[in-house]
């Protein structure tokens, strides 16, 4: 981590140890950082990964934006709203989040080709747990 990004992980720290956050998590191409709030307060970086900005990639994950409950099918039908190998279009939904009695649809960030299928049907989810895989 370069000086400056040590500098800028210091200030989101004392900012996050200013509010009533638990967890602060910020992604970038090739980048994340976690910051969690302890029970004693404190705030510490829980998970950073780096990625070599030069590494290519052609999949795109689709994470959950909100927690919930994540189905790969509408309550009322029995088809999938997606399958492995099936094309799909920006914006069309590939994953609902059930948050109480609300459907929330999930949409493809961009075109592309379902990969994978990386959560299970009704299971519980977090914000940007990983629903399903892109490729272009």
């Amino acid at each position: 981590m370069t000086t400056s990004r040590i500098g800028q992980v210091r200030q989101l720290t004392e900012w996050l140890q200013a509010t009533d956050i638990s967890l602060l998590e910020l992604r970038a191409p090739g980048e994340s950082i976690r910051l969690c709030r302890q029970a004693s307060g404190e705030v510490r970086e829980a998970a950073a990964d780096s990625a070599p900005a030069t590494a290519p990639t052609s999949a795109t994950v689709v994470r959950a934006g909100s927690v919930g409950i994540v189905l790969h099918s509408h309550p009322l039908r029995s088809e999938p709203l997606v399958k492995p190998g099936q094309q799909v279009a920006a914006g069309q939904p590939v994953a609902l989040l059930r948050i109480g009695l609300v459907l929330l649809p999930v949409g493809a960030p961009r075109a592309g080709v379902v990969s994978r299928i990386l959560s299970t049907h009704e299971s519980a989810v977090g914000f940007g747990t990983p629903l399903v895989e892109l490729a272009s």
